[in-house]
């Protein structure tokens, strides 16, 4: 049901005339209608809105203190509506008008100069936050942001629209002078495991991974960031989980750190997920850029330097 709020544009601007001019004669000639229908216009606003606004006790007609409150209120609501109107005429429709992306860190290091190309073409304005997986999921389903590039996909909520950017495998990350075995039983007792942030997805994932492996390691080092956790491997405090974008997104090289494949294989996948039917083209813009992006610079990276890990790694679907 549609709200009623006791007055219609046209009688707006046949008051704000009223107040202007004193003259029902001069504002029924400018507006095109009758003398009568101008004092009917009138009279009805005073008794939708149950106050007098304007004075017929003097001559000319004087506008009451509710009144003048109400003139300018209803002068901001016409110039907004002629703003609009304008807008509207001139608009580009193939421009969206805002656009907040919320991604994770990996994402905006590996892609982000091409990703925010793409956006600022198709986009009148923009905005691009990064941080937490979890974060941006609530961000994307209370509106807060209009397209999220995660690990969560959020596949317990409908009216969503998916589209697959990456999957790639788990590895352990040990310091570049690690000899012995390569497993992770092995590895566990010689270093510490660096985690994660518990609040984080990944964490979660590896935490999952642990407990199914029975694997119970002290949980000395949490950190926030990948960046932190693999420097932390470089520099022998200790081991971790983690994946080759977290690594490509560190810029840790090869030689600083070495990756070794988990005993039972762990992936995750990166999705763009986006409210349905809001963006157009827009989402499945993004998708394609970030999915050639990473052909063309992460796949690069990984298969000269990790060959035997491009098997649990694809672009797209």
């Amino acid at each position: 049901m549609s709200p009623s709020f006791g007055f219609e544009l046209k009688s707006l601007s046949v008051f704000i005339l009223v107040v202007e001019t004193g003259n029902l004669t001069t504002v029924a000639s400018r507006m095109a209608l009758s003398q009568s229908s101008v004092s009917q216009i009138l009279t009805q606003l005073e008794l939708s809105l149950g106050v007098e606004l304007m004075d017929r006790s003097v001559r000319p007609m004087a506008v009451t203190s509710a009144g003048r409150f109400f003139y300018d209120r209803a002068q901001s609501i016409i110039d907004a509506a002629e703003t609009t109107s304008l807008e509207m005429r001139k608009a580009d429709y193939k421009l969206l008008r805002h656009v907040k992306v919320a991604l994770v860190d990996s994402i905006i290091t590996a892609v982000g100069k091409p990703l925010i190309d793409v956006i600022n073409n198709r986009t009148q304005n923009w905005s691009v936050v990064s941080g937490q997986s979890h974060l941006h999921s609530h961000m994307l389903l209370s509106k807060q942001a209009d397209i999220t590039i995660s690990d969560d996909p959020l596949d317990d909520y409908s009216g969503l629209s998916r589209h697959r950017i990456l999957t790639e495998p788990f590895v352990l990350a040990v310091p570049n002078d690690y000899v012995g075995s390569k497993d992770i039983v092995s590895v566990l007792k010689q270093y510490h495991l660096i985690r994660y942030s518990s609040g984080t997805l990944i964490a979660q994932k590896i935490e999952k991974y642990l407990r199914r492996n029975q694997l119970d390691p002290a949980a000395h080092l949490q950190l926030d960031n990948s960046f932190a956790v693999v420097a932390a491997v470089a520099s022998g405090i200790g081991c971790t989980i983690t994946t080759p974008l977290c690594l490509f997104q560190s810029g840790i090289k090869q030689h600083q750190v070495q990756l070794l494949a988990l005993d039972e294989p762990l992936s995750r996948q990166i999705n763009l997920v986006s409210r349905e039917r809001e963006l157009g083209d827009l989402p499945g813009d993004i998708a394609n850029d970030c999915r050639r992006i990473l052909t063309q610079k992460y796949e690069n990276v990984i298969s000269t330097n990790f060959p035997w890990m491009m098997a649990d790694i694809k672009v797209g679907d």
